[in-house]
């Protein structure tokens, strides 16, 4: 019989998380709040701990942002806690998966103190087995009829490199940073474009912050990490594009398992 990995260890932290659960079951209080409690249980468990360690998160070789962790335990199991009514979801996983490649830890217990009863969820850090040809392969399933086919192709498929490279799971920022290193590494020419000035009747309004990676004078690209993509998002893109004199804009929402890319026309 295979032996699980930090047995001992799990045992001891699935305790004081049932301990936890039960004293404060129903109570309504926050992620923030049950991330203190447990902080609480494992010292008086003498269980060694560490709460919103920060770790630097790489693409190729850049820093593109910062992860902070929920809790760690000896140095090598890192504890996800969320509140969730509903319960768990796979994006949950997916995201743990991401963070276990940055902390590089081999374990992660998904905790959801939010449900009926509390969650616990192993999580090794060797489940996530799709493969770059799968991704590439979706995404030749996915093409369609667009203006400037090849740059949009090619656009699509440093992002969706990145996805699969980072995985679900953190701000928006991180991504466009990634995705910026990507295409710069492919040979894709682009401008960061922070804002855009706001005319009217040709006096100026403002200087609108838009975080846009204009690609070859022709695409805008904006990254998001959103649960859902609305209306005001796209209407928002086009107006942008619309300013900058562009004819389509690609919105690329990481925060799914897989990566969704909407084009937006003006």
């Amino acid at each position: 019989m295979t032996k699980l990995i930090f047995e001992d260890q799990t045992y001891q932290l699935r305790g004081a998380l049932f301990q936890v659960y039960r004293e404060l079951k129903g109570s309504g209080i926050s992620e923030a709040a049950w991330e203190n409690a447990l902080a609480i249980m494992l010292d008086e468990k003498q269980i060694p701990h560490k709460e919103q360690t920060p770790f630097s998160v790489h693409y190729k070789g850049v820093e593109v942002g910062r992860y902070y962790t929920d809790v760690i335990a000896w140095d090598n199991i890192l504890l996800e806690l969320k509140v969730l009514p509903e319960g768990f979801s796979p994006i949950n996983v997916a995201q743990t998966i991401s963070y276990l490649k940055v902390t590089g830890f081999p374990l992660a217990l998904l905790v959801n103190f939010g449900a009926a009863d509390i969650e616990i969820k192993r999580v090794p850090n060797f489940l996530d087995k799709k493969t770059w040809q799968d991704v590439q392969a979706q995404e030749f399933q996915s093409k369609d009829n667009l203006i400037l086919p090849e740059l949009v192709y090619a656009i699509r498929g440093a992002l969706l490199r990145v996805h699969f490279e980072l995985g679900p799971g953190f701000i928006h920022f991180v991504y466009r940073r990634a995705a910026q290193v990507e295409m710069r590494e492919r040979g894709i020419p682009f401008e960061f474009k922070k804002q855009i000035p706001v005319m009217f009747h040709n006096q100026l309004l403002q200087n609108v912050d838009c975080r846009l990676i204009v690609v070859d004078n022709s695409i805008a690209v904006a990254t998001a990490a959103l649960k859902e993509i609305t209306d005001t998002h796209r209407q928002k893109l086009e107006r942008y594009c619309s300013w900058l004199g562009l004819k389509i804009g690609l919105l690329a929402n990481f925060y799914k398992t897989t990566l969704d890319i909407e084009t937006i026309r003006v």
